[in-house]
């Protein structure tokens, strides 16, 4: 037995829409994996645009990229639409951990892997 993922991270380049469709489309009708837009998702309009298309199942909101203001507009308009996110939280931004208790599926506390690298 293999082990199949159960989300695939911006399997594309940021720009290619068409590409994030069509594996994303593919992904679930034939394994049932969602897709996360992560580098495609630089702003509220990025995030109407994945939904519009049904191009992501997943949003993946970086608070140090976009902003507190920005990924609180960007969890209210994915919470209406019922669309899963990942957090993703530096450990060295506190707002950042007080924003986790809003989460149900993914979040993405990578950061002590990274500083072991240092």
């Amino acid at each position: 037995m293999g082990v199949i993922p159960v989300l695939l991270e911006q399997p594309v380049h940021r720009d290619d829409w068409e590409g994030l469709d069509h594996v994303n489309h593919f992904g679930k009708a034939k394994y049932g994996v969602s897709v996360a837009a992560d580098e495609s998702c630089q702003s509220l309009a990025d995030v109407k645009k994945i939904v519009e298309g049904e191009l992501a199942d997943v949003i993946n909101v970086k608070l140090a990229k976009v902003g507190v203001l920005c990924s609180l507009e960007i969890i209210k308009v994915a919470r209406t639409l019922r669309l899963n996110l990942i957090l993703v939280v530096w450990l060295k931004l506190a707002i950042g951990f007080a924003l986790l208790g809003a989460f149900k599926k993914f979040i993405d506390l990578d950061t002590p892997l990274l500083l072991s690298e240092f």
